[in-house]
């Protein structure tokens, strides 16, 4: 009886090490977008990626560019 007492303790502790290791690396990942968002990298590299869409040579493109813009 003792030994199934003692599974059951550390099969709860390993449990909550998993959840806490989780619900850390939640707060760390939305830190890191918090900080690239006030110092302006997310805007940049939202701007970088949106001017692969837009810049085009052909007017088909231009026009498939701009429809997007316009749906989102």
């Amino acid at each position: 009886m003792l030994d199934a007492l003692r599974e059951e303790s550390a099969q709860s502790t390993v449990e909550y090490a998993i959840v806490t290791m989780a619900l850390l690396s939640i707060v760390l990942a939305i830190a890191g977008l918090w900080r690239a968002g006030t110092d302006g990298r997310l805007a940049a590299l939202a701007a970088r990626a949106a001017s692969h869409g837009v810049a085009s040579t052909s007017v088909i493109d231009a026009a498939a560019g701009a429809k997007d813009i316009a749906l989102y």
